[in-house]
């Protein structure tokens, strides 16, 4: 029996964008890795063809004039003073791999793993979600949940408390149902306890939020509550979206974001978003349209808390995780108006920002910083929107770290006064019981910028912000939480050794070339002084290097503090 060698195939052409990422490429039209993370293929003509259509033509070899730059990027590409400095970054399109970088910067996981990988390849901490929230799943686990009538499960003296407790912590944030309706339908429920009524999926929603805001460990009823949410509204699937069933996956969305996994609150996000496009909530009415609408009266400033708030989990949630948001054309909709004790303005507020760091949108390190200066010009005023401002400033940090950039000046001492803020607002969250999902989420990153800005500066601020991240720990004992702390405790050491190894590597230097090995061979004790011509050369050193004309001197130059305050990144 005869057999044939087998040999490798090979593709002798390779797509562009397998190219660009290095990888093999099968040589297909669409090749098989283009299909399967679904990017653009195409293929390069080889030189022999293109010369064979230029002769075709009677064309003439010339050489390639440079493409303009598009108008958002055009003009002088001068580095901003006291801010940021790096070469030049700017892309004409958004390349595959220009994408996945950008998607890569705006996930926190993928961030503290390249942080990792970039200190300790060996010792690096897998690609997690770490502290995305404070129980990642822990409560639904606590127990076998049971689709139960409402009235069955708490009673009306249980859901009038707990809705006192929804509206005091999570409506001024998330404001998007009008109290007094809601208190209709719920002093109307229990008058009726043996009938189900589609309105149940609001009240299981805002009594299960409830319980999260009030007791640290889940109660059977919390459980319940939300499986009883959830059945209703996979009911209500079959027929057009009311706006009762838009604001209970509006909550059953913000409670998976609060406590569950990132996979079940961003599926839930992006169902949520699909049917706020299909009741019609994301146009404001207009009276010649003819396209479909809901056919109840809605009250303008709920329908777009409901459409702001639903956008802000899934911009987010996409963010986070590496995938696609839900993208709604045509949208009209316009952000609600202030009330008196909501703060829900200063979240939807910070919306525009995030389409400028969407993956698909070609943006520059000048555009970003910008984007930085106007967030960290905001006034944020309770706790859950200076975590939400803190956590936008900290992935446009993430942004610009992978531009290489380098902050410093002023920019960077209001980043790290917002970290600090953002840090000591996590902190009031513990001690008053408000699991938001940034409690965990905020403290764990800003230690990871931190330790990427490495100056004494930032380098000063960790111990306050472990010492947040203990008492997370302490009051909710979680396996997230846990693993937070040492995830956290492991860069930290991590970047030590790395510091550690590269003073020893300079102490061995100076051991064999002393300070003034040039005219005296003896080695200088510790505490000596420089000599008068030594400091001479020194002086004319730092007024020689461009990077130090700013610094005041050899006094300052031989400051303990200066190689932390130089402003280079972590490699």
């Amino acid at each position: 029996m005869a057999y044939v060698e087998q040999h490798r195939k090979r593709s002798k052409v390779a797509c562009e964008t397998c190219r660009e990422l290095k990888r093999k490429c099968d040589g297909a039209s669409p090749c098989g890795t283009c299909v399967r993370f679904e990017y653009h293929c195409s293929y390069a003509e080889s030189s022999a063809r293109r010369k064979r259509k230029h002769l075709a033509r009677g064309d003439h070899p010339v050489l390639a004039a440079p493409i303009p730059a598009p108008d958002s990027v055009s003009g002088p590409q001068s580095t901003p003073r006291n801010s940021a400095s790096a070469p030049s970054t700017t892309s004409n399109s958004c390349s595959p791999h220009n994408n996945l970088l950008t998607v890569e910067a705006n996930s926190g996981a993928a961030f503290v793993r390249k942080l990792a990988l970039g200190i300790d390849p060996k010792n690096a901490p897998r690609m997690h979600l770490f502290a995305w929230n404070a129980f990642l799943g822990a409560r639904e686990s606590t127990g076998t949940p049971v689709s139960r009538l409402i009235t069955d499960i708490v009673s009306e003296a249980d859901m009038v408390a707990l809705s006192k407790v929804y509206f005091a912590d999570v409506d001024p944030c998330y404001g998007f149902i009008k109290r007094q309706e809601f208190e209709q339908h719920m002093n109307a429920r229990w008058r009726l306890p043996d009938s189900e009524h589609p309105y149940d999926a609001v009240l299981c929603g805002v009594a299960a939020l409830g319980c999260l805001f009030s007791h640290v460990h889940p109660p059977a009823a919390e459980l319940d509550l939300i499986q009883s949410a959830k059945i209703i509204l996979e009911r209500e699937m079959n027929q057009a979206p009311s706006i009762a069933t838009i604001a209970a996956w509006v909550l059953r969305t913000a409670y998976l974001r609060m406590t569950g996994t990132s996979h079940s609150a961003w599926m839930a996000s992006c169902i949520t978003m699909h049917l706020v496009e299909a009741a019609g909530l994301h146009c404001e009415p207009i009276k010649d349209s003819v396209l479909h609408t809901l056919d109840e009266d809605v009250d303008p400033e709920i329908r777009r808390g409901l459409v702001g708030v639903a956008r802000h989990l899934n911009v987010w949630m996409s963010f986070d995780t590496g995938r696609s948001r839900v993208m709604i054309h045509n949208m009209t909709t316009i952000f609600p108006s202030t009330r008196p004790g909501s703060f829900t303005h200063e979240v939807l507020g910070l919306l525009p920002y995030c389409d400028i760091l969407d993956p698909e949108k070609v943006t520059d390190a000048q555009e970003l910083e910008a984007t930085l200066s106007s967030v960290l010009d905001r006034l944020h005023t309770e706790p859950p929107s200076v975590l939400a401002q803190c956590n936008i400033m900290l992935c446009i940090c993430r942004r610009l770290k992978s531009l290489n950039m380098v902050l410093y000046g002023k920019i960077l001492e209001q980043v790290l006064a917002l970290a600090r803020k953002g840090v000591r607002a996590a902190q009031n969250m513990v001690e008053t019981g408000s699991p938001w999902h940034h409690m965990a989420n905020i403290p764990f990153q800003v230690i990871c910028i931190l330790l990427v800005i490495d100056t004494s500066a930032s380098i000063s601020q960790i111990k306050e912000t472990m010492r947040c991240l203990q008492t997370i720990v302490a009051k909710y004992n979680t396996e997230a939480t846990v693993e937070a702390l040492r995830t956290a405790s492991l860069l930290i050491l991590l970047h030590q050794k790395r510091k550690q190894k590269c003073a020893s590597e300079l102490h061995e230097i100076l051991k064999i070339y002393p300070i003034g090995a040039g005219s005296d061979m003896r080695e200088p004790s510790g505490t000596s002084q420089p000599q008068p011509e030594e400091s001479s050369w020194l002086e004319s050193l730092a007024i020689d290097l461009p990077g130090l004309e700013g610094f005041g001197g050899l006094e300052q130059l031989l400051n303990e503090g200066f190689a932390w305050d130089f402003g280079n990144n972590a490699p």
